[in-house]
């Protein structure tokens, strides 16, 4: 039964692995030949609509058709509140693959099809018997297939959100020292934007696109606290629209937030730190001291047999 189980998911495994690595083999390739066509020195004819189409990533020709398609099947098992709650998660997660709710959902139907495919196909090769237990397992197997987009993007989030929550402190020291020098908010955030490349300064970016397209800055400040869903980040677009309510300077705000967020860095590392002892106290009991007992106190076993017997 484990043995299905473990066999079933890793052919999952494989076939989406086998996909991802297509995909960006193509990708590869094709910006090779734009590269090796311009150090050639050829005139670049544009793409026909056929050449156009096949040009585009396989995720963005066959899967994302499938999703949008699954979408319309699986979209009514969720409620328009439940809809929202996953638009806020894909905000977090970043937006990957520009995916709407809707599309995700058909992900997931898509993912649920795919496990219970590759386990169908395992049981007809291997000519597994059908009976109640093979039922469950199936079942189980759709579940854990159902779910592991989900599983997936809960990862993404947490890879985000750490990455916003570390670079935040430097970025805040950044834009006091801009704004001491003289230089403007949005200003700062271009300096930003310029010497990083990480998830903060792409929402920096994201900031300052906002604004140019005719949005207030405390608009697209609270669009920023939505999209990464940071407490830090969410305090410090809070502290910087009260600032501008009451017209105090922005360099003594943000000098004072700065200092507050390397404080929270500092406590969060302590805090962590605390937490390595009982973390590394399960794999201390269950798996170093039973192979410590056993090479210490095995060669007295046969011994202290002898002598019981």
């Amino acid at each position: 039964m484990v043995y299905i189980i473990l066999s079933s998911t890793l052919a999952t495994l494989s076939i989406i692995l086998i996909s991802v690595g297509v995909m960006q083999m193509s990708r590869r390739s094709t910006i090779q030949e734009r590269l090796d066509m311009h150090l050639a020195g050829e005139i670049y004819h544009p793409f026909t609509l056929q050449e156009r189409e096949l040009s585009q990533p396989f995720t963005q020709r066959i899967i994302v058709p499938l999703a949008r398609y699954a979408a319309r099947f699986f979209g009514w098992m969720w409620p328009k509140n439940r809809m929202e709650a996953l638009q806020h998660r894909l905000w977090w997660a970043g937006s990957p693959g520009r995916l709407s709710p809707a599309e995700f959902v058909g992900a997931k139907g898509l993912s649920m099809v795919t496990f219970l495919s590759v386990a169908l196909l395992f049981g007809y090769v291997t000519r597994y018997p059908v009976d109640f237990a093979s039922v469950m397992m199936l079942a189980g197997l759709g579940l854990v297939g159902f779910f592991f987009p989900d599983i997936w993007l809960s990862g993404r989030i947490a890879r985000r959100q750490h990455e916003i929550v570390n670079s935040l402190p430097d970025a805040l020291d950044m834009l006091t020292i801009t704004t001491e020098a003289g230089l403007s908010f949005e200003s700062g955030l271009q300096e930003i934007m310029s010497k990083w490349n990480n998830e903060l300064s792409r929402e920096f970016a994201r900031v300052l696109r906002d604004i140019g397209m005719g949005q207030t800055r405390r608009e697209s400040l609270q669009s920023l606290g939505e999209r990464t869903g940071v407490p830090d980040a969410i305090s410090f677009v809070a502290v910087l629209n009260q600032s501008e309510e009451l017209g105090v300077s922005i360099g003594r705000v943000l000098k004072a937030q700065s200092e507050d967020m390397r404080i929270r860095r500092r406590q969060r590392a302590y805090e962590r730190a605390n937490q390595a002892p009982i973390k590394m106290m399960f794999p201390l009991v269950f798996l170093i001291f039973p192979s410590i007992f056993a090479v210490l106190l095995g060669p007295a076993v046969p011994q202290l047999l002898a002598i019981g017997g």
